[in-house]
């Protein structure tokens, strides 16, 4: 397979996955990702005071989780 093969079958996501396992449709920065992953590293880039209020938000759930399920 050539260069230009795999490439191409990367824009069309065949035989390429994410990080997270999913079939890959995009390339950002290097990096070929599902469009989940993609909307999620692009929040990440456009809003960071807004990701990380929702990931602190994430954190404490999983925390009251935790403990209540301990209780």
């Amino acid at each position: 397979m050539s260069g230009f093969d795999s490439l191409e079958g990367a824009k069309r996501g065949i035989g390429v996955t994410c990080q997270c396992g999913k079939s890959a449709r995009v390339t950002v920065r290097g990096r070929t990702l599902c469009y989940e992953c993609f909307d999620e590293d692009m929040r990440r880039i456009l809003d960071p005071v807004g990701r990380a209020k929702q990931r602190m938000r994430e954190r404490v759930r999983e925390i009251d989780r935790r403990y209540l399920t301990r209780g």
